[in-house]
């Protein structure tokens, strides 16, 4: 029987059915990598070595070695991946550090693999692929760590694989491993080889990066001619002119992208490149903002065909992640090391029973945004991005705050043209002083774009402000503000909210009740 893997077709990802899609997906940060800012860990607990050490300290090693497998067996399980695939995502970007997988070495290329660990992925994947939903295997922390910071577990926060050849040989004999052991995983979509190599700072090394990607490839393709294998660019995923040529024929190139315009001009580069290149791109992390900024943006990747994996899905005590799990109590006096075994063993067994999907909230208000659908409320500025005379209409050429090339007056509440702030990093809601409104003349016109899941009859819109000034179609439908409109002879994979003036008119929120 042939095997069909998710793969490239010039600038189109194509599934295992060869139609091709989009990967609209989810990030798991924090399972197989501690990041200290998910677990309320701001100081210097901030990476998984750090992490081990503050639990050893403050308990034992053999408290370490079950709390270690309690945390991999039930931060992430079947649970997770039905809620996934039931709200519409379609794909998981799973965070790993390589010491999960290996035992490291000074000095050693090939490394002892852990097979229990690699068990616990093999069955991950199972259960991915017995709910369709892809996978995406990425690199976090390699050896001797690509970045120097955290985020890949650097032993003395420098990029030492690219200081160290051994540590290249490492990642080569990993990416080969890995690949053997996967290579007929066809729910497995692509190999993730770096994530966020060299930051600005350590950009001396940057000329060393397409050599190594091309090294690590070589060694896939000795075992795995099939997998999509997926670039990230220098400086946290954001720079791409290392990307002149593509290395191999099935590539898929990724960009990430964090508390910036959610507009068209942000992402120029990107858009320039996968035309030069004739490749399907991929924007692999984004998040840590508010629903407003993700209504918007995700709905501009979609519209704009680029695949888009939120990050992240699960976090401790917060609301603009997709799970929240509790925070333990004492929980900050352990990260100082303040309490006593026997405290601490407590506050331990306290977050893995936290951990469990039964005792963690879904944010389903960020899924809704993400996803643009059901309940929202929709940002003025968040309107379609398919361009004058499809997603809106205006008279002439405006000054903006931003989206300037679709001349469609953006500003703040006091009609003052501002550089726009997009950094609300907890989620919170804009202020007055960062609000934005959009003023449309008479007879302008904006579009936004929704969709509802197939049980829902009926939906009620408002504006904020209210006002006789404007008329609203729901796919040329007129209707009402504030009254409920009856859906059932309308059922729609895609609902566009027309907002038309017949005067002058400032538009703040809009809000979608299903």
């Amino acid at each position: 029987m042939i095997q069909n893997y998710v793969k490239r077709v010039n600038k189109e990802i194509y599934d295992t059915n060869n139609k091709p899609f989009l990967l609209k997906g989810v990030g798991i940060g924090g399972w197989l990598l501690f990041e200290g800012y998910m677990f309320k860990s701001f100081g210097n607990i901030d990476r998984p070595s750090k992490f081990k050490d503050l639990v050893i300290n403050s308990t034992n090693k053999e408290y370490y070695e079950y709390f270690l497998n309690q945390w991999y067996d039930t931060f992430i399980t079947e649970d997770d991946v039905i809620l996934v695939k039931k709200e519409g995502f379609n794909s998981i970007r799973v965070a790993i550090d390589y010491q999960f997988l290996f035992i490291p070495s000074e000095s050693n290329a090939k490394l002892e693999h852990i097979e229990k660990n690699f068990e616990r992925l093999d069955h991950f994947i199972s259960l991915c692929e017995k709910h369709g939903v892809y996978v995406i295997l990425d690199m976090h922390a390699a050896p001797g760590g690509q970045t120097g910071t955290n985020i890949d577990n650097s032993a003395n926060d420098r990029p030492e694989l690219f200081e160290n050849e051994v540590f290249q040989n490492q990642l080569c004999f990993i990416w080969e491993y890995i690949a053997n052991r996967y290579k007929h995983e066809t729910i497995v979509a692509a190999y993730d080889l770096l994530n966020e190599p060299l930051p600005n700072w350590n950009n001396k090394f940057n000329h060393l990066l397409m050599p190594l990607y091309k090294r690590i490839i070589k060694h896939i393709r000795k075992v795995d001619t099939n997998h999509m294998i997926t670039l990230e660019g220098l400086h946290w995923s954001t720079d791409w002119t290392c990307f002149t040529e593509l290395p191999d024929e099935n590539i898929l190139l990724q960009f990430h992208k964090y508390w910036s315009n959610p507009d068209i001009e942000s992402i120029k580069e990107y858009l320039s490149i996968r035309d030069r290149l004739n490749v399907p791109i991929f924007m692999g992390e984004g998040g840590e903002n508010n629903l407003k900024w993700y209504y918007t943006v995700f709905k501009l990747y979609q519209q704009m065909n680029i695949s888009y994996n939120f990050w992240t899905y699960k976090k401790m005590d917060n609301h603009n992640s997709v799970v929240s799990f509790k925070k333990p109590e004492c929980w900050d006096s352990f990260l100082c090391g303040k309490l006593s075994e026997s405290e601490s063993i407590i506050v331990l067994e306290q977050l893995l029973n936290n951990f469990e999907y039964e005792k963690s909230k879904v944010n389903y208000e960020v899924i809704n945004h993400i996803l643009q659908k059901n309940n929202l409320i929709i940002p003025a500025y968040g309107f379609d991005f398919l361009g004058q005379g499809t997603s809106c209409f205006s008279k002439g050429s405006v000054l903006s705050s931003f989206r300037k090339n679709d001349n469609i007056m953006i500003t703040n509440l006091q009609n003052e043209v501002i550089i726009p702030d997009f950094k609300q990093y907890g989620g919170e809601d804009y202020t007055t002083e960062t609000q934005l409104v959009v003023n449309l003349k008479k007879g302008e016109w904006v579009i936004y774009s929704f969709s509802l899941d197939m049980d829902i009859k009926q939906i009620k819109v408002d504006l904020t402000p209210q006002s006789l000034s404007k008329l609203l179609y729901i796919n040329n439908t007129l209707i009402k503000e504030n009254q409920f409109y009856d859906l059932n002879h309308m059922k729609e994979s895609i609902y566009e909210l027309k907002i038309l003036t017949i005067e002058d008119v400032e538009i703040q929120d809009i809000s979608i009740n299903a």
